[in-house]
């Protein structure tokens, strides 16, 4: 929320980073449950991962990276998942509105959505 609301223009807050970041981290943290390695290793294991590949897909988002730790621990599972994605979803679709109120802010900056638009719809016609 941090982001959504002070940094509105930074890549970092954007849907898609918030939302690819989350996804990412979190099935990071939930695959590294399923080792028999310790609690403190599998925190650390699953925080590096997460952040390691969400710098190599270039879609960082902070909080995702504190997510991953949580959820690398154990204690939660796929439907907490589901639920902190669907939170994360109302969080943007708050922000959008609340920002978009104030005429010298906007948020989001980009949907993030012209990189799948031009590698994955490049050949598809739109009425």
């Amino acid at each position: 929320m941090t982001l959504q609301y002070s940094l509105t223009a930074a890549p970092a807050s954007q849907p898609r980073n918030a939302l690819l970041g989350q996804t990412i981290s979190l099935a990071i943290a939930l695959g590294i449950t399923y080792t028999s390695i310790t609690t403190n290793l599998k925190k650390a294991l699953g925080t590096s991962l997460a952040i390691c590949i969400m710098a190599r897909l270039g879609i960082t988002h902070p909080p995702a990276g504190a997510s991953a730790m949580l959820f690398s621990g154990g204690d939660y599972s796929w439907i907490h998942m589901a639920i902190m994605l669907g939170g994360n979803i109302i969080a943007i679709l708050a922000a959008t509105v609340i920002n978009d109120m104030n005429d010298r802010r906007q948020y989001p900056t980009t949907w993030g959505l012209g990189y799948w638009h031009k590698h994955f719809w490049k050949g598809s016609k739109v009425a």
